[in-house]
């Protein structure tokens, strides 16, 4: 089978600001969003610009800057939102969703549902959604292998992990998601967090001063 040939668009959105990420199959176009951050506008005229069409929404944990464009997309495209199965009362929180600290309440109210280790099809290659709890409590991170990239959320950042001092947060969780689930897969693999710039397992694993 012919590997699909795969583009990546990074989306600074939001106050924080966030990462948001475009994934789409050159060849057919299609697309998948993941952590559509508020700013869909931008996000819409990435989708369109490039000639897209949207399969799903993936969210990789439920904080309130990581899925303030999903309402929008859903409505304008007609997707679904999928997210890791221990994340779902977490996004429909908006103490635990953290919306309410932001100062504008909301949920996103996610229709799917991954299980760790769980492989589907989208855009025509694999994805693995593994668990990472730690900095919530059903965080995930998507992992693409024939690719050879990993979208981490807020579980790994550039010479960093994420914040665990948040409600549902967890410390040694978060340094055990870390260790166990990302440190395995090849140095290679580029990692695409929720904040910051990229980077590779192999540099995490030799630089990360939380490893």
């Amino acid at each position: 089978m012919e590997m699909a040939d795969i583009s990546v668009r990074r989306l600074e959105l939001g106050d924080l600001p966030t990462n948001t990420y475009v994934v789409w199959n050159k060849d057919t176009k299609k697309c998948v969003i993941i952590d559509p951050s508020d700013g869909a506008e931008e996000i819409i005229d990435c989708i369109e610009g490039n000639h897209l069409t949207p399969e799903a929404i993936l969210i990789t944990h439920g904080h309130d800057d990581h899925f303030g464009s999903v309402n929008d997309l859903k409505r304008r495209y007609g997707l679904l939102t999928y997210i890791m199965k221990e994340e779902e009362e977490f996004i429909i929180s908006i103490h635990f969703n953290l919306s309410d600290v932001f100062g504008h309440p909301r949920v996103a109210e996610p229709d799917m549902f991954f299980i760790d280790g769980q492989t589907v099809s989208f855009i025509g290659t694999k994805m693995k959604a593994l668990l990472t709890p730690g900095h919530t409590v059903g965080g995930g991170c998507y992992y693409f292998p024939d690719e050879n990239m990993v979208f981490t959320g807020d579980t790994l950042f550039q010479g960093s992990v994420g914040r665990s001092d948040f409600p549902g947060g967890d410390t040694l969780a978060l340094i055990r998601s870390v260790r166990e689930k990302l440190m395995p897969l090849p140095d290679d693999t580029v990692v695409y967090p929720g904040h910051g710039p990229s980077t590779t397992i192999g540099y995490e694993r030799r630089y990360n001063p939380f490893l």
